[in-house]
């Protein structure tokens, strides 16, 4: 199956203190890749949980997040992360995360989170 390719900046900036950014990757019927900008930490503007949905909507059940651009995450980000996870697999579907940076790496990890949402 040929993957569709989806490049769209979903959720666009809403000023300085609301710096996540979320832009659609490569996706499939099935499969589709989130890439995260900027700072995943409070305050949330909602964009993670808005283009999860839509794409769980949209019958995706494997959604990645590449973690690559992600720069800082807090408490509010973590929740965050878990907020998508149980959406997700609520829907029958699986949250992973990929290319994760140092620091997000063992911050997920200290909350017991890497390895539940380590890609396979």
């Amino acid at each position: 199956m040929t993957p569709l390719v989806e490049s769209t900046f979903l959720m666009p900036s809403a000023g300085p203190t609301q710096s996540l950014g979320v832009l659609r990757g490569p996706c499939t019927e099935r499969r589709c890749v989130l890439h995260l900008e900027g700072s995943l930490r409070a305050p949330l503007n909602g964009a993670l949980r808005h283009n999860i949905g839509a794409l769980l909507s949209r019958g995706r059940r494997i959604i990645v997040l590449d973690l690559s651009a992600v720069t800082r995450i807090d408490a509010a980000g973590v929740g965050e992360l878990v907020r998508a996870y149980n959406m997700t697999t609520a829907a029958g579907g699986v949250l992973q995360i990929s290319r994760a940076t140092r620091w997000v790496r063992e911050i997920l990890r200290r909350v017991g989170l890497l390895d539940i949402l380590r890609q396979g």
